[in-house]
């Protein structure tokens, strides 16, 4: 298994509050940096939320004359997994994450991001409401490579002159470009956090949350099913919340998996959350329904990879 990258920098609602990198959130999601500069560390001791490339050598056989496949020839290839050789491309990512935010307008970035059909839309509203800061770009630090299986993601760390560091995930693509993943770079949700705790919303919305296992839960009996409860929060902004889903469902299948590879702490997770509508129903100190988990940790991939 090899380790998701996906803290970014900060932007909030404050124009003039400088990006910043989550320390607490980097330690505790990226225990096991490689020295061959990867995230997978230790991929057969070590949890993480992203699957590493393992090469597991094959016995040898007799050629045979049997006709192959091109869908057998096709899995025969090699599986591409993070931008390779990532260190020779620092020039080309530095010019990419310059331009990126060099950019005066949403519209000029969203040139510059990964998925951008889907995920333009989400920014365009976004910067509708919050401001888009414009920072001096100086250049790029340190550069990992993240193993996730048919996809070409690097983790790099963003200088600029007039603010903090912050972290990026990017993607290569095949025609040598490498594109930002904003969603992760904003930490994006469809509300505010903030809003989303006092609003109460009984619609699912789709927040990007620390997940852990709490010290303490509500009565089992509150819940549906096989109840588990998950202490919630936003990495950048104050306030916890209690929120529960039925781990028999196979739909938290995923989920699941990706607490126990985390040990049940601290995990960035990408969930769809609500109230119930009943005030009555609403569990003291909870009330939270996990509705649905989307990507892994904040990363949401594409159901077709373009590699």
């Amino acid at each position: 298994m090899g380790i998701i990258a996906s803290v970014i920098m900060v932007i909030t609602q404050q124009v003039m509050k400088p990006p910043m990198v989550d320390e607490e959130y980097v330690a505790a999601s990226y225990r096991n940096e490689s020295p061959a500069a990867a995230w997978s560390g230790n991929t057969k001791s070590h949890v993480s939320l992203m699957e590493a490339v393992e090469s597991k050598p094959k016995a040898a056989s007799a050629p045979v004359a049997t006709p192959v496949s091109l869908t057998e020839a096709m899995k025969a290839l090699p599986v591409v997994a993070g931008i390779e050789d990532i260190e020779s491309k620092r020039d080309a990512i530095s010019a990419s994450l310059g331009a990126f935010f060099s950019t005066t307008t949403p519209e000029s970035r969203s040139a510059l991001i990964r998925d951008a059909a889907r995920v333009k839309p989400l920014m365009m509203s976004y910067y509708s409401r919050e401001p888009m800061p414009l920072l001096k770009w100086r250049g790029l630090g340190r550069m990992v490579r993240v193993d996730e299986p048919g996809y070409r993601f690097g983790y790099v760390q963003a200088l600029f002159e007039d603010a903090n560091s912050a972290n990026v995930i990017v993607e290569e693509t095949d025609d040598g470009r490498y594109l930002v993943d904003w969603e992760c770079l904003v930490r994006y949700g469809e509300v505010a956090w903030p809003d989303f705790l006092r609003m109460k919303p009984v619609e699912p919305k789709l927040m990007r949350v620390i997940a852990s296992k709490p010290e303490s839960s509500p009565p089992s009996s509150t819940v549906i099913g096989q109840g588990e409860w998950l202490e919630l929060r936003h990495p950048a902004e104050s306030g916890t919340v209690l929120g529960y889903f039925d781990r028999n469902d196979p739909k938290f299948a995923a989920l699941v998996q990706q607490l126990e590879m985390g040990q049940w702490k601290d995990v960035p997770v990408t969930l769809r959350l609500c109230f119930p509508a009943s005030p009555s129903s609403r569990v003291p100190g909870a009330g939270v329904q996990i509705a649905g988990v989307e990507g892994k940790g904040w990363l949401i991939l594409r159901s077709g990879s373009q590699l």
